[in-house]
């Protein structure tokens, strides 16, 4: 893990780190960097997967003005990219540069509504369950920087992007489990064309496609630099321009965009400001136009700025767990963990509650498995290991009353991060689980995290609206993000994926929600809700449902 450990050091500024906006331990709540798609689509529809009920307001409510080119639209940004190379990093402070850098084959609508095309003609043809042929859109070029030149976009591009992405190397390129084992082959007869094949059914994979991490990337441009950490070259209607670290990224317009009409606005610039009470004063004080904010800056923000302003409250899709060590083939449980009564009497110890009406003034909605209850389709519907002290006691004494002590790590940075390590302390204290807190700053953070090395964290997740993303992520047998081995439970998420009915796939995705709750590997606790702020003089955007949907070809500003 050595080369991990210095990979993240040499990635992430050591001061950056997140601020609690109403997204647990996040500035990632200022992230509140990301915007809706362009509407260029030559076709569109769900393609025959199963449609995403919204229960978010997502995308633009449209003016029905005539867009106005020009501007520089300003949002805040709650830290610098950990990268921007959108396979290494999971914040949305890469994807709200990536996505308008670069584009993918597929989309989703602001509203998780439907699948869209992109850099695809249209949905892909299926000659059989597991074969998905695209055909690219006519004249896509990459922009005219070094070391891409304005060249075609290519099916050979598409098969590249494809198979990086899904590198083998855990801890480093982190949406391999997209497409990681899953893939038979990728073929492109010529130029235009793409076939891919899947060794199965699988259910997931346009939602993939159409992922916001799942952009198209230039061979030279890694050829070149390594990586992509510091540089984002791609066929998007932006090109990157700058980046300061921890004060600001700004994007270009791409004057050789294939649409002519697009974008509207001259640039983006991204105002990093790590502090939640700096991030409502620059939107007060109107030098930024759009972000994203917690409780604590609500009444300050609706005060000063309710009427030039919209304004939406909806849930997270951040939200925050408390875990327990992971756990791998090679490295199972230790004493007293290995006890489920122990495991059990620590979950519902746990009052979640409490913790959201302490820390975020009951700002929020409980969460009651690895999907969040604003995918309806897909969520559990009730709390199967409930907040119960007196339980939680005669567990442990059940189990003998074991010594159960431990470090809790999380990622500093907020108030709000460290009152909830305070909480679940106090908590867990009262069954005899003594707990250090060690807030650790996010690049070591991430460093522990991903080495899979700690005995409890307090830790905020994301959750996407195919299952697959909730489940296969966290919990699957090619998991990134954490790992509790159990055999059955990778078998029923590799069933799931596999199940093209809905129904059917339904009642898996619980069956197996219901298995991971009752291992009692860690408790799910809730998501806050995000309060969002965009000028009015911005038209045609609003955040969209998935706030690591970074697009903002179709935005424009009026005088």
């Amino acid at each position: 893990m050595a080369e991990q450990s210095n990979y993240w050091k040499r990635r992430y500024s050591r001061r950056t780190v997140f601020q609690g906006a109403g997204l647990s331990i996040a500035g990632l709540s200022a992230a509140a960097l990301v915007g809706c798609g362009d509407d260029d689509d030559d076709d569109s529809g769900n393609g025959g997967q199963p449609t995403i009920p919204a229960t978010i307001p997502g995308g633009a409510t449209p003016s029905g003005e005539t867009p106005k080119p020009g501007g520089v639209f300003k949002i805040h940004m709650g830290g610098s990219p950990r990268s921007l190379d959108p396979y290494f990093d999971t914040f949305p402070y890469n994807t709200a540069v990536t996505d308008c850098t670069n584009e993918a084959m597929l989309k989703w609508s602001p509203d998780f509504s439907k699948i869209e095309t992109e850099l695809a003609a249209a949905l892909p043809e299926q000659a059989d369950p597991q074969t998905f042929t695209f055909k690219l859109k006519p004249g896509i070029k990459f922009q005219n920087v070094e070391p891409a030149n304005g060249r075609a976009f290519t099916s050979a591009d598409v098969k590249y992007s494809i198979e990086r992405q899904s590198t083998d190397q855990a801890g480093k390129f982190q949406h391999a489990y997209y497409f990681l084992n899953r893939l038979d082959s990728i073929t492109t007869p010529d130029d235009n064309t793409i076939i891919f094949k899947t060794k199965a059914p699988y259910a997931p994979f346009l939602s993939y496609i159409a992922s916001p991490w799942t952009v198209m990337i230039d061979r030279a441009s890694v050829e070149k630099w390594g990586d992509l950490t510091e540089h984002a070259v791609g066929t998007g209607p932006f090109i990157f321009r700058e980046w300061q670290k921890d004060v600001k990224i700004d994007l270009v317009k791409n004057p050789d965009y294939r649409d002519k009409a697009l974008p509207y606005l001259d640039g983006i610039s991204y105002i990093i400001a790590v502090d939640p009470d700096t991030a409502a004063t620059l939107y007060i004080n109107k030098q930024v136009d759009a972000g994203v904010f917690g409780q604590a800056q609500l009444s300050r923000i609706k005060d000063a700025r309710s009427k030039d302003s919209e304004y939406r409250a909806v849930p997270s899709q951040f939200w925050k767990q408390m875990r327990m060590m992971p756990t791998t083939k090679d490295k199972p449980y230790v004493a007293p963990f290995t006890d489920p009564k122990v495991r059990e009497a620590i979950v519902r110890a746990v009052d979640a509650q409490q913790v959201l009406d302490l820390v975020y003034s009951k700002d929020g909605i409980p969460a009651y498995g690895p999907i969040l209850p604003i995918y309806p389709l897909w969520a559990l519907k009730n709390d199967l290991a409930p907040f119960d002290l007196k339980k939680a006691k005669d567990l442990m004494s059940a189990a003998g009353n074991p010594k159960v002590a431990g470090t809790m790590i999380w990622a500093t940075g907020s108030p709000q991060a460290d009152q909830i390590g305070e909480v679940l302390k106090e908590q867990l204290a009262k069954i005899g689980v003594e707990i250090t807190l060690q807030p650790m700053e996010l690049a070591a953070y991430y460093n522990k995290t991903y080495a899979y090395d700690y005995q409890f964290s307090h830790h905020t997740p994301l959750n996407n609206p195919d299952p697959d993303e909730n489940l296969s992520s966290y919990f699957g047998r090619n998991s990134t993000y954490y790992k509790h081995y159990n055999e059955d439970i990778f078998a029923l998420i590799d069933k799931q994926a596999q199940e093209l009915d809905t129904p059917k796939r339904q009642q898996i995705v619980q069956d197996v929600q219901t298995k991971i709750v009752n291992e009692f590997c860690m408790k799910f606790m809730y998501t806050t809700n995000n309060h969002i702020f965009v000028d009015k003089k911005i038209k045609n955007w609003f955040f969209p449902t998935d706030l690591y949907d970074g697009r903002k070809a179709t935005a424009w500003m009026s005088s």
